[in-house]
Order: structure tokens, then C-alpha cells, then sequence
């Protein structure tokens, strides 16, 4: 064993102790630890264990030194000194983070740690929704002074201050163990806190990556990375593991493969990016999705992550342009039919939208070869096999034909004269928010108060919605009629039903909207895939 080798020391803490150990900033949260994943149920749970004496887990602490820094735990702030001998979480951050909030009245207002005590049950309870008046919350429990003055403002309760010495008594007696470890790197620990993940709460495959190979030196992380392009381009948040597969798909087409070890010499080896570091890969899969998304959005119009009707085609769009940064305009040109053939293949079921058949796209994208890397991508998707003619689905937009549709709405949309492309995105991804749908973006062309009965779900159909990117409109009633009657053709409304429409059958005229909606959206539909053109590659001059 070498003098290096990790020297493990056995402890206990009081819930106090602990409580201190986080408030006086020796306690730490490496950057591999994942955030704070626990709900009020969970935090519930385990104050419930510690009452009934059960026993909740060993922490395991890493003993080294930490800087002076702004350290964030739940929702308690903290100005830590440096100091040489603080104790990083290694396996803990959740009881831990869950323990000191509860019993610390920073956290009051914050959901997760809405805890109390039932001085008539003797149980501990949440205190979100309807409770006993007899519920002291866990903060005013631990704090001698304010549970005296809980116990005068609920005068009724008097009789309950045995039960509350009690509750105290057993809490202030529970001692959590915890493994301390010295002599321990960065790098065993990573591998301790893997194998620690093996059971318990799984986390998403994007929360071990980023727990095992997060950017240390510039504070990059999946989430801010999603966060860099959703402020660049106005197309909405990506989710982390869009970003993770995306991070993993430029450096190697197997983009589903195991995230552990990602940067270490054997996958070098076979990486499109031998050289870099995890700072590089961060900083490169933020530039890269910046420019998968623009081209989505300018050249397919795609204008948001809520219409991408395929996750799939952000990947390997991605890994396109980490390989080949500025395509010939030809080139960018055939990457556009490949979106939409494959968007529409995949919708008619013709091809399918499994990871097996996104592996084969991504193969065909390969250093050095960008045009032939294209001609490959169109072949994987095969010929025109039928007329393409989508059908106008239901307004459910979570369904990939509903999320194509309304692209092409969109792109009629942005064809109106008095629209203004970059300023017109940016309201779009405003309106819809961090966590919206573009549902939130259509309004009924008939109300369901016409309809009465709704039969054959003509209500519910795409072709009642009206794509409606405009704030006053969206507000006021009168506005939006008189935006519809002046931006009829943006809208795709039929013509001639303007001064009719009160008195007109509302299933003629979904029926009528229906066939112009039908028309437009199919030739969009024509023009992005161009299957009547050939697709031949850029003529290369010698």
C-alpha cells in the first residue's frame, strides 16, 4: 500500500453539529456531487427515520482544503472562510442538505424543506397544504427561544410542551456516522462516488456524467451550457441530457455509450478529438449547439426546442457542424432536405426514431468527408416512397406530426411582410418560457362554446388553432379579431369568411380552415424535402 493510500476515520455527528459544520462553511460540496434532488416527501421521510430511530446511512467526507467562497446549500447561503482541514461530501449531500435547511429558519417559504413536528401525534409531518394548528415547524423545534415563543402565540398548545421537551430530547440525541477520509485525490473519489451510485436514488445519465467528468477550472456545466445557448439563439432550454448527448455525439458517434471515463486515454483513442480536455469538450459543445440551432431555426425552420419534432436531428445536426464548422452553402442546402425527409419518414413510420437508426445517421457523418458525409446522411433515409401528404393532426403538442405542423405555420408566419425574423424568434421563446409548450402559442379559431358537442374531435384538430405570436392579441379579445381580420393570409384563416363567420356552421368552418391549413403545411412540407430536385453534392473545383 502506498503512503498515498486513503486513511479512513470513523465519526459522529449530532444533527447540530452538523448544522454547524454547514454554517460556518467547513462543510463542502464538491463539484462532481449532483444538486439537490429531494422533495418535500423525501426530506419528510428521513425526519420521520431519525425520530423513530432508524438509521439513515453513513456520510462519507473527504477531508482537504477549501478556498474561501459564496457556498449554496439548499437555500441557505454562505460566505465561507478558507481553511485547510474542510470536510467535502462525498455520499451525504442529500440527508445533509436536507437536515440543516429543515432545522434553519433561511429555508422558510422553500417548499422541499416544509417540515414540522405534530405535537398532538407525536409524528413529524409536512406543513405544505392543511394542517393541525398543533404542527410546530422543525426550525422553532430546535431553537429553544423560538419554540417558547410558538408556544405563546398557541396559547392552546400549553398543555403540549411535555411533548415538545420530548420530540427535542429525541432528536437532539440521534447521532449520524460518517466515514471521514485524508489522503485521498479528486479522481479516487470520482470513482467512489460512482460506485456509490451503483444503488439508492438513480441519478439521470446526464447527473453521473456531469458528477463524474464536469468542467472544473471555468465552472462550465451541462445546465449552463443549455442555459449559454438558450440566451445566444431564443431556442428554449435544452434539457441536460440533450446537451450530454449532443457533448458525446461530436466526439464519437455511439452518442448512448457509457459517459464514465469519457475523457480518459482509451476513449482518446477513438475520439474526433483526441486532444481535448473536459474543458475544451464543454466549451466546444456550447459553440456547436450554437450553431445546430441557428441553422434549425434560419434554414429549417425550426424556430424553438418545444417544435423539434425529433430530438434525434439536434444530435446529428450537431455533430455535423463540430466536424465541419462552415459547410458549402450547398451542402447546408441537402442538410436541410435530410431534416425533413427524416422528420417526415419518421412521422409516416417509414423509418424509425430509435437510438439504433440516430446511430446509423450519426456514423454517416465523418471527419473530413463533408460531402460525401451528406450524400451518406440522404441515401440513409432512402427514396420518396409515398405522396407525403401529412394529415392535420390534433393540437396535442407533444406529438411529432402537431410539432411539424406547426413549424410550417411558422414558417408561413414569417413570410408576412410585416415580420421581423430575429425579433419575432425572440417573442417566441418569451411567450412560451423556460417550461411552456408552443401550445401555449394557439388559440381556438372557433371556441369550444360554438361547438357544443364536439364531435369527431374536430375541435381538438390542429386545423382550430391559430398560430398567434403577438402579445396585444394574445391579451384582449378585441385585438385579436382585429389582428385576424388584418393578418388573414399569415394565419392561414380562409378567405371570404370574415364578415360570415358569426352566422357560418362552426364544422364548415374548421372544415374550410382545414383544407387551407392542409394545403400550406404540405407545401412546406414539398419545399424543405425538394424531392422532385436532385441532391447532388457541391461541384469541388481543383
Amino acid at each position: 500500500m502506498s503512503s498515498e493510500a486513503m486513511q479512513p476515520k470513523h465519526e459522529t455527528f449530532r444533527l447540530s453539529e452538523l448544522r454547524d459544520l454547514v454554517a460556518t462553511g467547513r462543510v463542502r460540496i464538491p463539484d462532481f456531487q449532483r444538486s439537490f434532488r429531494w422533495t418535500n416527501q423525501d426530506v419528510v421521510a428521513l425526519f420521520d427515520s431519525l425520530h423513530q430511530g432508524y438509521p439513515i446511512g453513513n456520510l462519507l467526507m473527504w477531508k482537504r482544503e477549501a478556498p474561501a467562497q459564496r457556498v449554496t446549500v439548499g437555500s441557505i447561503d454562505i460566505d465561507a472562510p478558507g481553511r485547510p482541514d474542510a470536510l467535502w461530501l462525498v455520499d451525504g449531500q442529500q440527508r445533509v442538505t436536507s437536515i440543516v435547511n429543515a432545522m434553519d429558519a433561511r429555508s422558510v417559504g422553500d417548499r422541499r424543506f416544509a417540515v414540522g413536528y405534530d405535537l398532538e401525534n407525536s409524528c413529524v409531518v409536512s406543513t405544505l397544504g392543511r394542517h393541525s394548528r398543533a404542527v410546530m415547524p422543525l426550525f422553532r423545534l430546535f431553537d429553544f427561544e423560538s419554540a417558547w415563543q410558538w408556544f405563546e402565540e398557541n396559547t392552546e398548545f400549553q398543555a403540549l410542551r411535555g411533548r415538545y421537551q420530548e420530540a427535542f430530547n429525541t432528536f437532539n440525541a440521534v447521532s449520524v456516522p460518517a466515514t471521514v477520509l485524508e489522503g485521498a485525490d479528486e479522481d479516487k473519489l470520482r470513482v467512489i462516488f460512482d460506485r456509490i451510485n451503483q444503488s439508492g436514488k438513480k441519478l439521470k445519465s446526464s447527473e453521473v456524467f456531469e458528477a463524474l467528468n464536469s468542467s472544473v477550472s471555468d465552472g462550465r456545466t451541462l445546465r449552463s451550457i443549455s442555459d449559454a445557448v438558450a440566451r445566444s439563439t431564443n431556442f428554449g432550454l435544452l434539457s441536460e441530457d440533450q446537451v450530454l448527448n449532443v457533448l458525446k455525439a461530436r466526439r464519437y458517434p455511439d452518442y448512448m455509450r457509457d459517459g464514465r471515463d469519457e475523457f480518459g486515454d482509451e476513449r482518446r483513442r477513438y475520439s474526433d478529438f483526441p486532444d481535448e480536455d473536459r474543458d475544451e469538450a464543454y466549451a466546444q459543445t456550447e459553440l456547436v449547439l450554437k450553431r445546430a440551432t441557428r441553422f434549425l431555426q434560419d434554414n429549417c425552420c425550426i424556430p424553438h426546442v418545444t417544435l423539434l419534432p425529433y430530438s434525434a436531428i439536434l444530435v446529428v445536426v450537431s455533430r455535423f457542424f463540430a466536424l465541419f464548422p462552415e459547410p458549402k452553402r450547398r451542402n447546408k442546402e441537402l442538410l436541410k432536405r435530410w431534416v425533413w425527409r427524416t422528420i417526415v419518414k419518421t412521422i409516416e413510420g417509414t423509418i424509425s426514431s430509435g437510438n439504433v437508426q440516430t446511430r446509423t445517421f450519426l456514423k454517416s457523418v465523418r471527419r473530413g468527408d463533408e460531402s460525401d458525409s451528406v450524400q451518406e446522411l440522404l441515401e440513409s433515409v432512402g427514396e420518396r416512397v409515398t405522396a407525403d401528404r401529412i394529415a392535420i393532426p390534433t393540437a396535442r403538442m407533444n406529438r411529432s406530426d402537431a410539432k411539424a405542423c406547426v413549424c410550417a405555420m411558422w414558417s408561413h408566419y414569417m413570410r408576412s411582410e410585416d415580420c421581423t425574423g430575429q425579433a419575432l424568434t425572440a417573442l417566441f421563446d418569451s411567450l412560451v418560457g423556460d417550461y411552456g409548450s408552443a401550445a401555449d402559442l394557439l388559440v381556438d379559431y372557433v371556441g369550444y362554446d360554438r361547438m357544443g358537442v364536439d364531435s369527431g374531435g374536430r375541435y381538438s384538430s390542429l386545423a382550430n388553432r391559430i398560430l398567434l405570436v403577438n402579445e396585444e392579441a394574445r391579451e384582449d379579445e378585441d385585438a385579436l379579431r382585429v389582428f385576424m381580420t388584418a393578418h388573414a393570409d399569415m394565419l392561414m384563416l380562409p378567405e371570404g369568411t370574415e364578415e360570415s363567420e358569426p352566422q357560418m356552421d362552426p364544422e364548415m368552418l374548421i372544415s374550410r380552415r382545414e383544407e387551407v391549413v392542409s394545403a400550406r403545411v404540405n407545401e412546406f412540407f414539398d419545399s424543405m424535402m425538394a424531392w422532385d430536385y436532385v441532391s447532388f453534392a457541391p461541384v469541388e473545383l481543383s
